[in-house]
């Protein structure tokens, strides 16, 4: 058995040409950082190992288990993403509208989901996870925004992407101001979270515009990466019906203002894709190779 120290498995290595036992080669490693999808699964299980040694999910309830899995979808549709765009070298189909909104919302909820010294989280590793889970869904969006603006510049389909977020970012800021759920954490928090939450439900609406301009087929990897995020959604909404009551600081009058405003606006971001996943569903259901592109019909997600 190879000694568990570095330097012993690169002598090893190199001594036998190739890893033995427990030591990856160079090589080994070199191709597992450049897939995408092995990556992401290598990271999932030596999160998943750490979050175990933490004492993470002993003793997990439903919530618990909702709020790690809605962050991994999330995960999953953007390494699929870059799949596609590594294997067919092309951002053709993409979003860069999505991609940027996704950006502002990946940024606001990591800080609103950082662990401060002194509070419970801070001490929890649930809390670790999730932010840990965030970090990563924004180190792969930037890096697909990165292919998207320089590497494959030239095959974004601008004349398709024709849904400005200019204006959507704006509604989003004002109308967090005007309305939002009431947290313990306070106003600032409050509002920080809203704006956050405003923005994740609309972020997908250019890449949904996107397709319906695009002549009704949809290549399969970005079919894929809209159904998780959808499904990510869905998660956010049983979540938040298991969690429907946020506390008093949430009612006004004896009504439950906040666990209402929250349910409404995830319910409204599912609406935005439903039309969509109606025919996803529908086209996998039926047999179709989840390789095939999805063709839409002239109707659908206008």
């Amino acid at each position: 058995m190879c000694p568990p120290h570095s330097a012993c498995c690169a002598e090893y290595v190199h001594s036998k040409g190739q890893a033995g036992g427990s030591c990856a080669s160079v090589k080994d490693l070199a191709v597992l950082v450049q897939s995408p999808l092995h990556a992401y699964i290598s990271f999932l299980a030596l999160g998943g190992i750490l979050f175990s040694m933490c004492g993470g999910l002993r003793t997990a309830k439903i919530k618990d288990i909702l709020t790690i899995a809605s962050p991994i979808l999330e995960g999953f549709g953007l390494v699929i993403l870059q799949m596609k765009i590594r294997h067919h070298a092309s951002v053709r189909g993409i979003s860069l509208m999505t991609m940027i909104m996704y950006v502002l919302v990946y940024s606001l909820r990591g800080v609103a989901a950082f662990p401060l010294p002194g509070t419970l989280s801070w001490y929890f590793a649930d809390s670790w996870a999730v932010f840990a889970l965030l970090v990563a869904s924004l180190v792969l969006v930037l890096d697909i925004l990165r292919t998207m603006c320089i590497t494959y510049r030239s095959t974004y389909q601008s004349e398709f992407d024709v849904l400005k977020i200019q204006n959507i970012v704006v509604g989003c800021v004002v109308l967090a101001a005007v309305l939002h759920p009431s947290f313990m954490q306070g106003a600032l928090f409050s509002y920080l979270w809203t704006t956050c939450l405003y923005l994740d439900v609309s972020a997908l609406l250019p890449q949904v515009v996107m397709m319906a301009h695009g002549g009704g087929l949809v290549e399969a990897p970005i079919s894929h990466f809209v159904a998780a995020t959808a499904l990510s959604r869905t998660v956010d909404l049983w979540w938040w019906y298991c969690g429907f009551d946020i506390g008093p600081q949430g009612y006004i009058l004896g009504f439950n203002f906040s666990g209402w405003l929250i349910m409404i606006v995830h319910i409204f971001g599912l609406l935005v894709v439903a039309d969509f996943m109606y025919y996803y569903v529908k086209a996998r259901c039926s047999g179709q190779a989840l390789t095939k592109d999805l063709e839409l019909p002239e109707h659908a997600v206008v």
